[in-house]
């Protein structure tokens, strides 16, 4: 499409088109935003639709069609280039999510600029480019100089790229009434979108919502990733906080998560990240000992003094481990997984993790003067 030409010097005058009352307009919008709000952000150079207002005529505007499927159309497929494969055209998922389709209905008729035919626009004094060019500065140049030369016009009206016969308009806030729109009903976009635009040879990928079982999953595993967790940390509210931050992203990626070999695994690995960033953060921060008790243990849950006092050099041994050490020991003497499968845990080589148990258990013989699986614990 070749580049607008100029707007004229001259006065434009152009064809009056009267929108009735009580008629249905549609448009696509983020679900954040009002309905029928207008825009009051003046477009720049870089960004911007066709028709909307500038630094220099900074007018509030809302977008609308006449049928849902030209307001879907020019939303999706205005940036979406032609390929000549024979599939579909496909709009990606981040185009619908967040997204939602309105029926609005005016509640006082509309004058607004003709754009729709050769003979409207020629009266506007300008050619089919101003609907149809991507010179987006230049015909935001022509609508403010065609308000100037129509102060009567509340907005304009011109065909749809995408779907002949449809119409698509803008309003101007400045000389629209704060109720001439009132919303009808809406849709989530995704609801919608590929049905409207079936005839078009374009499919909209739509968001996968989360597997049901990840309710399930999440209480089949969360205690055991707590406790993996709290091996590499030592402390036991910030594992439960990492573990709960990553299923968190375990669920919003459940799509992925659910196909991989081992969940459980991505899950820990995840906590792990987060661990790690929260551990450089704390680094200078002492480590709470192991043998801290909690306040709210019951006295009868307590082993008896002489077990105890084994118990006590046990845990303090093995909390001044370091964390790789004492992560893999607690995790295969305590919690009883096999190296394979501490392995897959911890997305390292068995062979890794064979030689940390080793250097944990000889860190621990040096520090309580016996084989810790020989007594004490």
């Amino acid at each position: 499409m070749s580049p607008i030409s100029p707007p004229p010097a001259r006065p434009l005058s152009a064809h009056r088109f009267v929108l009735s009352g009580d008629s249905r307009l549609y448009r696509v919008h983020r679900k954040r935003i009002l309905s029928t709000a207008f825009n009051p952000r003046p477009a720049d150079i870089f960004t911007g639709g066709r028709f909307d207002g500038t630094p220099e005529d900074p007018y509030p505007y809302l977008y609308a069609a006449s049928t849902p499927e030209a307001a879907v159309a020019d939303t999706l497929l205005r940036a979406l280039p032609f390929h000549s494969s024979p599939g579909p055209r496909l709009v990606p998922t981040a185009a619908v999510v967040d997204r939602q389709l309105t029926q609005m209905r005016t509640t006082a008729p509309l004058e607004l600029i003709e754009l729709r035919s050769e003979e409207s626009l020629a009266a506007a004094g300008a050619s089919s480019e101003l609907v149809l060019s991507d010179d987006l500065v230049r015909s935001r140049a022509w609508s403010s100089l065609l308000r100037v030369h129509n102060p009567w016009a509340q907005g304009l009206v011109w065909p749809s790229r995408f779907r002949r016969g449809h119409d698509l308009v803008v309003l101007f806030g400045d000389r629209c009434s704060h109720q001439i729109l009132v919303e009808h009903t809406n849709w989530p976009l995704e609801a919608r979108a590929n049905e409207l635009l079936a005839d078009l040879k374009t499919v909209v990928l739509l968001p996968r919502p989360p597997a049901r079982d990840f309710d399930d999953f999440f209480r089949a595993h969360i205690l055991q990733v707590c406790r993996i967790l709290n091996a590499r940390q030592n402390d036991w509210e910030l594992a439960q906080e990492a573990a709960s931050r990553a299923f968190e992203i375990a669920y919003r990626k459940w799509a992925e998560v659910s196909e991989h070999p081992n969940p459980v695994a991505w899950v820990v690995f995840t906590g792990r990240r987060i661990l790690m960033r929260a551990y450089q953060k704390t680094a200078s921060r002492p480590e709470r000992p192991l043998n801290d008790w909690d306040t709210d243990t019951p006295i009868d849950s307590l082993d008896a003094a002489p077990t105890t006092v084994d118990r006590i050099a046990l845990y303090t041994a093995i909390g001044n481990l370091t964390r790789d050490k004492r992560e893999c020991l607690v995790m295969h003497y305590v919690y009883g997984y096999p190296v394979n499968e501490i392995a897959k845990m911890l997305n390292i080589p068995p062979g890794t993790v064979k030689s940390r148990l080793s250097a944990a258990r000889k860190d621990l013989k040096d520090s309580l003067g016996y084989d810790f699986r020989e007594g004490g614990m």
